[in-house]
């Protein structure tokens, strides 16, 4: 699928249930910018992986915070590392709304140019 053909998909409002959640089969995403892409991201809920991709998210986000508050750190670093999860986060959303499947390739072999 190229990117022109994802980004037709994205754009199409009958990929919205009730307006709100994205839900379409033929995107390969399975993380996708919001509607007004500066929101930040959602799950494309049609994708199989959406709920372990979300809940690896999550355990991203809690789990350091987690162990942290059990060890007595103060609130501070508490902060601190769940401000550095939020980067992280925010990073791995940002690659899996840019990649078109297949490894990011638009579906297409690139074929090798031999010298003459």
């Amino acid at each position: 699928m190229t990117k022109a053909e994802i980004e037709a998909c994205w754009k199409d409002p009958r990929n919205r249930k009730w307006g709100i959640f994205y839900y379409c089969k033929a995107d390969p995403r399975v993380i996708v910018p919001k509607r007004w892409k500066w929101m930040g991201w959602t799950v494309n809920a049609a994708r199989p992986s959406a709920i372990p991709v979300v809940l690896l998210l999550l355990v991203i986000l809690a789990v350091p915070v987690e162990v942290l508050s059990a060890r007595g750190a103060g609130i501070g670093l508490q902060v601190m590392v769940l401000t550095g999860a939020i980067a992280v986060v925010c990073g791995i959303c940002a690659y899996l709304s840019s990649r078109t499947g297949r490894g990011g390739q638009s579906g297409k072999r690139k074929q090798s140019i031999k010298p003459p």
